[in-house]
């Protein structure tokens, strides 16, 4: 968390996405002694409560809430940390600017740049002018996502701290979907914890690096819908990484890319001997390791 800014009047804060554990966060938010507001605040999205998106200043890294929230953040991505010059409250008015984007259709969504998983890809899907807008009161931002260490966009920018009290951003339909196939992995991995399939206890990065490689898997049969990945992925959990080697399921696959067949199609021809086979493969191949 080491402070690297062009200022040394510079203060701390973090930005707290509380739906990751509501409750407890909200609780250390307390605990802290800290001034914490909501980001939602005389939003529609205030009604998330205790789940809002809080920016808190952050006087002492050591202390011990911030450690508390440090451990939250490695099991379930929710913080990031801004250094800027400006006071707390321009900071959220400034943060709340950026909450919504035009996606066409007279439809807006919420950007979730405050997901530390996403940042990277919202800030590449805005642009240079949006993003150095956005950063224009923020000297660094420190978030971890799906990384093991804290990653570091800097703003090197000599313009002054400029708050944005109000902005139109469009994003169009390559743009929206750009950032829909980066979180579309975070989806796909969450509903397979909800499920029990993925251990829920494992820090956030462990849990992801073993389930990227099966949705690139997915994604190198040309399986297309999120559901069919979804499936996809489940199958590699309950019988290996390489199920889909068995000549049965390969060959199955190959059709699938010729003929553009759903996956759950594919699948619901395997007899269940060859599941018996990949089973049996599966334990023996444990068994060795």
């Amino acid at each position: 968390m080491k402070q690297d800014t062009n200022s040394p009047q510079a203060q701390l804060f973090g930005l707290v996405d509380a739906a990751a554990c509501p409750e407890k966060i909200f609780a250390l938010l307390e605990r802290s002694g800290e001034r914490f507001q909501s980001v939602y605040a005389e939003l529609p999205e205030d009604e998330a409560g205790l789940a809002s998106l809080f920016v808190v200043r952050v006087s002492d890294e050591k202390a011990d809430w911030v450690e508390e929230l440090n451990q939250i953040d490695l099991h379930t991505p929710c913080l990031s940390l801004l250094w800027s010059r400006v006071d707390q409250g321009s900071l959220v008015t400034h943060l709340q600017a950026f909450l919504f984007a035009d996606i066409g259709d007279n439809m807006a969504a919420m950007v979730r740049y405050f997901d530390p998983r996403n940042i990277g890809a919202v800030l590449g899907a805005w642009g240079k002018q949006v993003s150095g807008m956005f950063m224009a009161p923020v000297e660094q931002w420190l978030y971890r996502g799906r990384h093991p260490g804290w990653q570091r966009i800097r703003n090197d920018s000599r313009d002054d701290a400029r708050i944005c009290r109000s902005i139109v951003i469009r994003l169009n339909q390559s743009e929206v979907d750009a950032l829909t196939a980066h979180t579309e992995p975070d989806e796909l991995l969450a509903t397979l914890i909800e499920n029990g399939v993925v251990d829920r206890e494992r820090p956030y990065v462990e849990r992801f690096s073993d389930f990227i490689p099966r949705y690139h898997q997915a994604v190198q049969w040309q399986i297309s819908e999120p559901a069919d990945r979804l499936l996809f992925c489940h199958y590699t959990y309950l019988y290996g990484e390489t199920f889909d080697k068995h000549i049965l399921i390969n060959d199955l696959l190959m059709q699938g890319e010729r003929t553009g067949e759903s996956f759950r199609k594919l699948v619901s021809r395997v007899p269940a001997g060859a599941w018996t086979q990949i089973e049996h493969a599966r334990k023996y191949q444990l068994a060795l390791s």
